[in-house]
């Protein structure tokens, strides 16, 4: 009685917590400006819009002032979870408001992976607590907690990616059902519609296939049962929908598929249009100039360093398992298979992504936001060395738990303190180098730069410059845009230090009157031009 009375008041806090982290998101999604991808995303869903309308009512479809989608540049980005957002543009809503409702939409479609991710690991470990600890990891990681507003490519492909885990695991564990086969194949083409990498999960799922009838089949391993009855049947199918689902979801391959789904693989593999320069590790680079380190790098300055403290004694538990198996001279691939057959999907996840980045030398982009799909992966290894732990002792459990909770509690803090620019964050290690790295790249700090400036200029007129872009006027009210005027040497300049390294940048004729500083590395800087 005492044990279901004690797990009702924790799944009570659990469903509290979660309640909670929804109605904060509802409340500050209006918060963050406008990032650099945000216009040209929305662009392309309406030049898909444009040309499915053109399909019924070529009039129609005429009138609407956006490119063609055969001609267009960007005709292969996938934009199907971005077409709900379409109901926005009905009415005479201003862009203000449809950027405003993107940001809440984007939010939406991030917590939708939050909860597969809780369910996956509540599978997985059988334990909420365990399930709840590991999806807040995710959900309270800083960068993750800004960007779910704005981040409508790389954020949402997060989501779509931990919908796509949860899929394989209950894929796996229904021993190839029917009704999760065809769930699985499917989120793994809408993965791949965000992001092209998204095949990684076809990918794994056909090795796995072949594996597993190796094992059954031609190995015939002692006491290995297979879980796929029929996986000749089982891959044709998944491969025949999966193609037939990524070509119905991408308008751009339609009038021929078999030219331009090669291409699209093709073009993704090695972008080469992007043409700007990256701060890394106290130098300006361009893209043809990055490491192979890259990564590896951004990823243990902006990870929270009790997360890879997690990840490490994760790893060192596996390792110390297989070396025991090793002397115990049990069969590898049957334990690979069943016992570790997850450890080794989510080391794989980052592994074969990482290395063709690396091999290809595919383009990266500013930050490592373009990979932050490693994070659920990584979180989910970590907690398979925490529950390993748990088997061992339910002590040691609570003080691994402890330590979970008040890494949470910090990190709930320096959001906190530092809300909305929890893009920049970096942990104890990396803030020491904040200004070598690069920063708030996409400008989303401008626009609290200019309600400042509004907030403390008395005149009712007043010109504003940038270094960045200007899409921050897009956020603001008629009467606000109504009192910046055009100056060929503006009043005011807003610095915010994308492709400069350092803090001490300057700039001639003007005083600093403000700075935006987290950790002790600026974001931003304005400037006022001296009398």
């Amino acid at each position: 009685m005492r044990n279901g009375k004690h797990k009702g008041v924790k799944n009570f806090c659990i469903i509290a917590a979660i309640l909670v982290y929804i109605l904060v998101g509802a409340g500050i999604y209006r918060d963050y400006g406008l990032s650099s991808d945000e216009p040209t995303e929305r662009i392309s869903t309406l030049v898909n819009v444009k040309y499915l309308i053109s399909l019924f009512d070529q009039d129609r479809a005429s009138e609407m002032e956006v490119p063609d989608l055969m001609t267009y540049d960007d005709r292969y980005y996938g934009t199907l979870l971005q077409m709900p957002t379409m109901i926005l543009e009905i009415g005479q809503r201003s862009l203000r408001e449809i950027f405003y409702g993107r940001h809440l939409y984007t939010f939406i479609l991030c917590v939708a992976g939050y909860a597969a991710f809780f369910f996956l690991c509540r599978m997985l470990f059988r334990s909420e607590m365990t399930a709840f600890l590991a999806t807040a990891m995710v959900a309270l990681y800083p960068r993750f907690f800004a960007e779910q507003f704005y981040n409508i490519k790389d954020m949402v492909f997060v989501s779509a990616f931990m919908i796509s885990m949860f899929a394989t695991v209950k894929l796996i564990e229904s021993r190839f059902r029917w009704k999760w086969l065809i769930a699985f194949t499917i989120s793994a083409a809408v993965s791949t519609n965000v992001r092209i990498v998204g095949i990684i999960f076809l990918i794994l799922m056909l090795g796995y296939l072949l594996m597993d009838f190796c094992a059954a089949g031609l190995l015939k391993l002692k006491g290995y049962e297979a879980q796929c009855r029929r996986p000749a049947l089982c891959g044709m199918v998944m491969v025949f929908l999966y193609i037939i689902s990524f070509v119905v979801m991408l308008p751009a391959t339609w009038e021929n598929p078999l030219k331009n789904v090669p291409e699209v693989f093709s073009k993704f593999s090695q972008f080469d249009k992007w043409d700007s320069t990256i701060v890394f590790m106290g130098e300006v680079i361009g893209k043809s100039e990055i490491p192979w380190y890259y990564i590896p790098v951004w990823m243990l300055i902006s990870l929270p360093l009790w997360y890879i403290l997690l990840f490490v004694i994760a790893v060192v538990i596996s390792l110390l398992q297989v070396g025991g198996h090793i002397r115990r001279q049990e069969n590898l691939l049957y334990l690979v298979l069943s016992r570790y057959r997850y450890h080794v999907w989510c080391a794989l996840l980052i592994a074969i992504p990482w290395s063709g980045i690396v091999f290809m030398h595919s383009t990266l982009y500013n930050g490592w936001r373009h990979c932050y799909f490693f994070v659920p992966p990584l979180v989910l290894f970590s907690m398979f060395g925490v529950n390993h732990i748990l088997k061992r002792s339910k002590k040691l459990f609570g003080f691994v738990a402890a330590i979970i909770l008040t890494g949470l509690i910090i990190q709930i803090g320096w959001i906190w303190n530092y809300h909305p620019y929890e893009m920049v964050y970096l942990n104890n290690f990396g803030k020491s180098f904040g200004a070598d790295f690069d920063r708030d790249y996409w400008h989303m700090a401008t626009l609290d730069a200019f309600r400042f400036i509004e907030d403390n200029e008395e005149s009712k007129k007043f010109s504003v410059g940038t270094s960045g872009h200007e899409l921050y006027m897009y956020m603001l009210e008629d009467w606000e845009r109504d009192r910046i005027e055009e100056a060929e040497e503006p009043l005011y300049y807003i610095e915010t230090y994308r492709g400069k390294v350092g803090n001490g940048w300057e700039k001639e004729g003007y005083k600093e009157i403000k700075s935006i500083i987290i950790d002790n590395f600026k974001i931003l800087t304005i400037y006022k031009k001296k009398e």
